[in-house]
Parts: C-alpha cells; sequence; structure tokens
C-alpha cells in the first residue's frame, strides 16, 4: 500500500474516534479566528496578552484562543483538518511539517509572505530551514529549535555527594560515576533520582539525543539511508540499558518514581527530588518563577566513547505556527501568523520570548534582554547552544519517533538484545523511507 493511501486511512480512523469541537463566534467581529496553542502553566497569560494586543491592533478580527494538552495533539488536528473544521491557526511542531505537506493538509506561505515583505533573512538559517518542505514554507518558527537539551544541575546536591558543582561530567563514564553518588535508595526503590537518562528535552526520543552526543546521525544526508545499526547505536543503547538497571533500579522503578511524582505541582526538579535534569531552555524562565533559591549549574550534555566534546545537544524541531487546509479564513490568519512570529515592536513574537527568557529565531531579538536588562545566565545557555548538532528531520518522521521508543523500550525491558532491536528497527524505518520515496521520488 502506498504511503499516501496509509496516512488517508489514518485520518478516516481518526475521523470516526474523535470529535471535533465548535467554538461559538462573536457576531460583533468582522472575522472570528479560533487558535490552538499548547503553551501551558505560567505562559497562558503571556499567550493571552499576545492575542488581546493583536486584536488591538487589527480591529475587526477577534480571535478564540484554545489551549490544548500535549496529548493527542496530531490526531486531534488531523481529525479537524479531514472534518473540514481546523482551527484557523495552530501551533505545530517543525518534526511534524514533512508528513503534513505530503499530505496537503497545509497552506503554503510563501505568497503571503512575499506580499507583506517578510523576508527568510530576518530568521536564524537554521531555524527557518525547518518550516521548509520541498521548497515551500509551511510555517514561521517560534522560539528556536535548538537549546533543547541542556543539563541543569543541583550544586547543592553535588556538594553534599562530595562532587565539584564548578565541574559537570564531560562523558558518559563520567556522568555515571557522579550519578552513583548522586542517586538515593535502598532495597531497589527510589528516593530521590541522580538523572534519568530516558527522558529528553523536547520530543526528541532520548536516544536520538545520546545517539548524537556520540557522534552518530541516524539517517543520512540525503534522507535515504537509516545509521543506527552500527557502533554508535551500540553504545548508545547499552549505556541508556546499564545505566537505568545498574544506577536507577531498572526501567520500572524509575517509571514509576516519575509517575509517582506526577501529583507535583511544578517539575520534580523544583523539589530537589532529581539532580541533574535534561531540559530546554524554557527551564531558566521556570526556575526563576518557581525555584528561585535553588543553586543550580548550567551544562552541556555529556559525550560518548565515539563522540567528541565539540557536539553536545541536537536542536530537533522546534515550535511554529501554521495555517491548516480548510481554515475558514487564511488571510487573516496569515495576520495573526506574521503577529506571533515576526512582530519586533509590540506585545508580539520578540516580547514573547523576552517574557521567558530563552533563544529566539529572530535574528535582531535578544530573547535575554528583558525591560533593559540581559538575564544573568544567558551566555551559560548560548555556550551551550553553540554545541548542539542539527538533527535530520525525515518525511515519515512520527513513525521514526514511534520505532525508536519501541525499540529502546524492547531493550530496556528486557524483550530484546541490543543487537537485534537495532537490526529490527533500523530494518522497519528503512521500509518506511523506501516505500516513501517510491511514491514521491
Amino acid at each position: 500500500m502506498k504511503t499516501k493511501s496509509i496516512l488517508f486511512l489514518m485520518i478516516l480512523a481518526l475521523v470516526l474516534s474523535f470529535t471535533t469541537v465548535a467554538f461559538a463566534q462573536d457576531a460583533s467581529c468582522d472575522v472570528n479566528l479560533t487558535f490552538w496553542h499548547h503553551w501551558g502553566g505560567n505562559r497562558v497569560p503571556l499567550m493571552d496578552a499576545q492575542v488581546e494586543a493583536f486584536e488591538a491592533a487589527n480591529p475587526g478580527i477577534c480571535v478564540e484562543t484554545v489551549f490544548l494538552p500535549w496529548d493527542n495533539r496530531l490526531e486531534n488536528l488531523l481529525t479537524a483538518v479531514a472534518a473540514g473544521n481546523p482551527p484557523d491557526v495552530t501551533m505545530f511542531g517543525r518534526q511534524d511539517l514533512p508528513g503534513f505537506a505530503v499530505l496537503d493538509a497545509i497552506i503554503p506561505l510563501d505568497s503571503y509572505m512575499e506580499a507583506d515583505g517578510i523576508s527568510p533573512d530576518i530568521f536564524i538559517p537554521s531555524e527557518f530551514a525547518g518550516n521548509q518542505y520541498n521548497g515551500q514554507t509551511y510555517m514561521l518558527p517560534q522560539p528556536t529549535g535548538g537549546a533543547l537539551n541542556i543539563i541543569w544541575y543541583n550544586k547543592e546536591q553535588f556538594r553534599e555527594a562530595g562532587l565539584d558543582p564548578e565541574n559537570f561530567p564531560q562523558t558518559w563514564d563520567e556522568l555515571r560515576a557522579a550519578a552513583e553518588k548522586l542517586t538515593v535508595g535502598e532495597d531497589g526503590f527510589l528516593d530521590r533520582v541522580g538523572i534519568d537518562v530516558l527522558q529528553s528535552g523536547g520530543e526528541q526520543p532520548a536516544f536520538l539525543m545520546w545517539l548524537n552526543a556520540d557522534g552518530q546521525d541516524w539517517i543520512s544526508e540525503d534522507l535515504r539511508t537509516v545509521t543506527i545499526n552500527n557502533q554508535a547505536g551500540m553504545e548508545t543503547l547499552e549505556f541508556m540499558k546499564s545505566f537505568t538497571d545498574d544506577v536507577n533500579f531498572g526501567v520500572e522503578e524509575v517509571r514509576s518514581f516519575y509517575e509517582g511524582s506526577a501529583e507535583l505541582d511544578q517539575d520534580i526538579f523544583f523539589y530537589d527530588l532529581e539532580s541533574i535534569q535534561i531540559n530546554g531552555s524554557w527551564v531558566l524562565f521556570q526556575l526563576d518563577e518557581y525555584a528561585p533559591d535553588l543553586d543550580y549549574g548550567i551544562a552541556p550534555v555529556p559525550y560518548g566513547p565515539s563522540g567528541s566534546p565539540d557536539r553536545r545537544g541536537s536542536t530537533y524541531g522546534g515550535w511554529g505556527y501554521m495555517i491548516p487546509q480548510n481554515a475558514a479564513h487564511p488571510d487573516e490568519a496569515w495576520q495573526l501568523v506574521k503577529w506571533l512570529t515576526t512582530n519586533m515592536d509590540d506585545v508580539g513574537a520578540c516580547w514573547f520570548i523576552q517574557q521567558q527568557q530563552r533563544p529566539s529565531p529572530l535574528k535582531d531579538c535578544d530573547g535575554y534582554l528583558k525591560d533593559g536588562e540581559s538575564h544573568p545566565r544567558a551566555a551559560e545557555i548560548l555556550d551551550v547552544a553553540a554545541l548542539d548538532n542539527v538533527s535530520t528531520i525525515s518525511p515519515i518522521q512520527p513513525q521514526v519517533g514511534q520505532i525508536i521508543t519501541e525499540m529502546t523500550d524492547s531493550v530496556l525491558y528486557g524483550d530484546a538484545t541490543i543487537e537485534d532491536a537495532l537490526a529490527s528497527a533500523e530494518a522497519e524505518i528503512q521500509a518506511l523511507l523506501d516505500e516513501f520515496w517510491a511514491e514521491y521520488s
């Protein structure tokens, strides 16, 4: 069966499984836009302020802002597009763009950009490139896709464990030695995690993050050949498996520990229950608000035995905004997309990033400059981000993520050997790639 047929069958199944929500329209407005986003927590008021400023600057356009949870976000969007009732604008992951573009589920923005003088040159090149597919621009970036895999660590717990808080481990072996001193628990039960190597920043599977830190890309530059069943792939799975078993009491216990902490109001790292966390640049904003007294350090991801100190974290996907096919008001929707991603002067794109103190994809926006002052930790984060390597996004990326996750779990739970798991996953992904290129070459 061809790839496009498979994808349309997926949409049909989703249409039968989900129901779309119709929102009441404001009769006092000339145009009512529906806008979906996933900016939860302390970013909800920031998004509300952005939308209010947009409405004030664009009389006659009203925006129904809908915060949606992460779960089933792609399924809900595909359902709405297929049913002919999508939002006018939605927050969207660049890692999911190729598959949606192939389905013609997104409206290209190039003609809008040209008409309004929005040049790609205003964006950091690597950030803008992730918003294109097959020569067309389908979304605009906000925020950056980089600075996703940053080490945040508790300096006080380092001191208590006899570790130097000013010298974070550089290699996987050094990280493991530190975690053995930081992890607290007995009789197979965790009371504090040194670090969970099964987690990464953003939506990138942890295996791909660690594989990158071991110097290996998961796919060839031409997007035709999968490259995980090799020495670096084996080193990566062995590291994740042995670390989880020997330091964190096994996959069942470490996942049970995090599930048990889900009832906490904020991130587990803020409660001193995790010594080291791999997460994105947004943690700085959260630390300032929820754990202002925490003595923390910032460092790059340690590199593996086949890796290099010059290649640590991985730039993977990133958020942006796009207009789905079948949107009721595409012209007005473009005005909102433009405001959210390019506005430099008002409560728009640059302001939104500066309130969170994180990197901006806009060249002329200093995301760490707020109220005339730069954040004192900005340079540390930017230095770490400079060691990022761009992780390639394929046209079948959602399926890749699922297969990689299943491969990793099969090893962690003892259902497959590392060798068998890598060979099986590579073959499965390669078959999907071959099928895709046979259809669209």
